[in-house]
């Protein structure tokens, strides 16, 4: 029994002393520590966000489509790249198109702009 307890007791006094500096190691994965984030650098990956809205203008050659929406008829421009730029030249103002954009520090950026005048309402 006494045996016991001293084996119980060795036990915990080594769990005590060696537990909180497990707690404190940071967890790696290959051996060496994660790099620490920088503090404002932009994300790696920008989310694609869409956007409802009318036509207003097109500038082929400064790959640019402004556009209204919202209940105020906001108006805001972007510029057009990949995808949405090789449509450019079917859009007229008053077409309603939906737009796939990235917003990089408020630089607006439409990936995809796909015609909705097609698609009937209810």
């Amino acid at each position: 029994m006494q045996k016991t307890t001293t084996w119980l007791a060795t036990t915990l006094i080594a769990l005590t002393l060696v537990g909180p500096a497990i707690a404190a190691a940071p967890p790696t994965t290959s051996g060496t520590p994660a790099p620490e984030p920088s503090k404002g650098a932009a994300p790696k990956t920008m989310r694609t966000r869409h956007l409802a809205a009318e036509i207003v203008s097109v500038d082929q050659g400064g790959r640019t489509v402004t556009v209204k929406h919202g209940r105020n008829a906001k108006e805001t421009t972007f510029a057009v790249e990949g995808d949405a730029a090789a449509r450019l030249a079917d859009l007229k103002p008053g077409d309603h198109v939906r737009i796939g954009y990235v917003d990089n520090q408020g630089q607006m950026t439409a990936k995809t702009i796909t015609n909705r005048s097609h698609t009937a309402r209810h």
